[in-house]
């Protein structure tokens, strides 16, 4: 199985639908050793007819994240009559997008996060049913290494990006005085943070895990976050830190019922006070220990066998 994947974007989304699960590729089983994965930015014109030039592909895997198609349709076409079959890989509620609905209708198959986002795309264009691959950790990754730390109070930390003023206000706690870490700096007035840092790259961000026994991951109950992945509490799991969790989707899905005992999901409108005060270090790290063997079939090797077995049914269409 030969596979081009086509990098439309430096970021997150990038790493962990991308990046991440084919550079791990070839360490995921007997079966993938003589696959070729090769990764091309899409503005690298040259280099990507170099490589379909020197191999054929059987799928062309491609994501939406942050830029569209309109500089590659006839790219798409062409390896189409080539014999490649287009995977067009949705971490998100798009649909409204002129490029996405072009994309899906020229993929010929659709992949993503999570059941919620693929009933989605089926109501919105997808010719078949898409297929979920879930968000993995490559615990080989030097980021995802356990480094315990010894505090003798619990310190929390909330290690999601820009724009979530509203998920952390849910809380309806002030943090003044406990140990709070955050990676951005305007959420430091919204808690009363002691400590924060800047938003790091995603080839360093799990490094922040470093430093906390308790992660959050507050949600208000939207549509748009009903459809985000387990990895807040995959990530946690892999670091071996213990979380607390909003109770709604995506934390609370069905699919994830054997992890309820080991995350604490506070309801909605409902102070997280009593759970964060009621903490201790040594239950944190106990519940990290519980999470780290829960996570383990979302190790990306893992994962990757299920997308393997996805492509392969693509392929044979």
């Amino acid at each position: 199985m030969n596979i081009l994947v086509i990098q439309t974007t430096d970021s997150g989304v990038y790493y962990h639908r991308q990046r991440a699960p084919h550079y791990a590729w070839e360490e995921s089983g007997d079966e993938f050793v003589d696959d070729i994965v090769v990764i091309v930015e899409s503005n690298h014109r040259d280099k990507i007819m170099e490589v379909i030039n020197n191999y054929h592909f059987d799928i062309v895997q491609f994501s939406v994240s942050n830029t569209g198609f309109e500089h590659i349709p006839h790219f798409l076409d062409f390896m189409k009559r080539r014999g490649s079959k287009f995977v067009l890989d949705i971490d998100d509620r798009y649909h409204k997008r002129p490029d996405v609905r072009k994309g899906i209708k020229q993929a010929d198959a659709i992949t993503t996060v999570s059941k919620n986002l693929s009933d989605y795309y089926l109501k919105y264009g997808a010719r078949r049913h898409p297929y979920v691959i879930e968000n993995g950790v490559d615990s080989k990754e030097r980021q995802f290494f356990n480094y315990p730390v010894a505090n003798d109070q619990p310190i929390f930390g909330y290690l999601g990006s820009t724009r979530h003023q509203a998920d952390l206000q849910m809380m309806q706690y002030d943090f003044s005085s406990r140990e709070l870490l955050v990676v951005c700096e305007e959420y430091k007035d919204i808690l009363n943070v002691n400590h924060y840092t800047t938003l790091k790259h995603w080839n360093e961000y799990a490094w922040e895990y470093n430093a906390i026994d308790v992660a959050l991951a507050p949600l208000i109950d939207t549509t748009f976050n009903n459809s985000k992945s387990f990895l807040k509490v995959i990530e946690a799991g892999f670091k071996k830190k213990a979380i607390i969790c909003s109770d709604i989707e995506p934390y609370n899905r069905k699919i994830h019922d054997d992890f309820k005992d080991v995350i604490d999901l506070i309801p909605l409108g409902t102070s997280w006070k009593d759970r964060i005060e009621s903490y201790t270090v040594e239950e944190a790290h106990q519940r990290g220990e519980e999470l780290y063997k829960l996570v383990q079939p979302y190790e990306l090797r893992n994962l990757n066998k299920k997308r393997r077995d996805i492509y392969q049914e693509i392929i044979n269409r």
